[in-house]
């Protein structure tokens, strides 16, 4: 409601008409933080160096998709740069991690220092789901500054992707693409390169490389594959937890990839609904869920990588598992 009233206030002041799903947009990013409302709400009203906003016309919701984009890719912001400073530092780095984890969510406990001084911080939420509060992010704007920070400090170079002449019509071509080939490449491609990409990759006490090292190489590795002239490629985090899903555009058409730990065949049938609930909501017919786990073979790849067609939604799941061990 406060967000509402300021652009009521603003377009009665100015004259100028700000789409009602434009501000719903910026909600749903920020939660309402003041400092990333206000910081939003004047980038799209006073612009910056790469826009300058048409006064005449409304302000669009493909005006705010810009906007929103270069906020999280190019523009500084004190509120940001601290939380990032912060969750950098060890040993708050590795709960911050952790929290990409996709299988279980984390206890929040005031009287846990290191979450203590998180929350103080802007770093991280909490959320209460039933009788317990877990730790969360505290909106989706930090969560995807955070997400990109790590996938860059991580691996800032994906190492070679393909050979020159490499036939990719099974995966790419100048109309669609396959999303399981793709996965199939990047298990070939993680498999050959592990031993340098993973060398120095955080890991758990447990020496269990983080969950979400592999979101971040998966990210890095889609994102240099496609090429930023051919495709745009964004991560989404829907819930605040550990749900990641990644959102490719290419060719004029929207692939949705949902990335989730495999853990028993329990969470497979449950996450089969989620995803199919997702792609609903998305407005797509067709939705992939991929399923990390350490190894699979050629019989229980055959059991499970099978096409689901939700009969609620009538979203169609395409599941692919991506072996991440040796």
């Amino acid at each position: 409601g406060e967000v509402k009233g300021m652009f009521d206030w603003y377009q009665e002041e100015s004259g100028q008409e700000i789409e009602k799903e434009a501000v719903e947009r910026l909600y749903y990013e920020t939660r309402g933080q003041p400092g990333l409302t206000c910081w939003l709400g004047e980038l799209m009203t006073e612009g910056f160096y790469d826009y300058q906003p048409d006064h005449d016309r409304p302000f669009t919701v493909k005006d705010f998709d810009f906007v929103f984009r270069m906020a999280v890719q190019a523009l500084p912001n004190n509120n940001i740069l601290n939380i990032i400073s912060k969750a950098k530092q060890e040993p708050y780095k590795e709960i911050i991690l952790d929290l990409f984890r996709t299988d279980e969510k984390k206890i929040f406990t005031f009287d846990d220092s290191h979450m203590n001084f998180l929350f103080m911080n802007g770093v991280i939420g909490r959320d209460r789901c039933e009788e317990n509060l877990y730790v969360k992010f505290p909106c989706p704007f930090v969560q995807k500054r955070l997400f990109n920070y790590f996938a860059r400090e991580l691996f800032d170079e994906t190492g070679k992707l393909r050979e020159p002449f490499e036939d990719m019509s099974d995966t790419l071509t100048e109309t669609s693409l396959n999303i399981r080939n793709l996965m199939r490449r990047f298990e070939i491609y993680l498999k050959k390169n592990r031993d340098w990409l993973l060398a120095d990759a955080p890991r758990r006490k447990d020496m269990r490389i983080y969950e979400a090292v592999f979101h971040f190489i998966l990210y890095r590795y889609i994102t240099d594959f496609l090429g930023l002239r051919r495709a745009r490629v964004w991560p989404e985090f829907p819930t605040g937890n550990g749900k990641v899903d990644i959102l490719v555009k290419y060719a004029e058409r929207i692939y949705a990839l949902e990335v989730k730990s495999y853990t028993d065949e329990s969470g497979y049938k449950e996450a089969l609904s989620q995803a199919a609930a997702y792609g609903k909501h998305l407005g797509l017919a067709e939705i992939s869920l991929v399923f990390f786990v350490e190894y699979i073979d050629d019989a229980n790849r055959e059991k499970y990588e099978k096409d689901y067609e939700d009969e609620e939604s009538g979203v169609r799941v395409e599941t692919v598992f991506a072996a991440t061990g040796n």
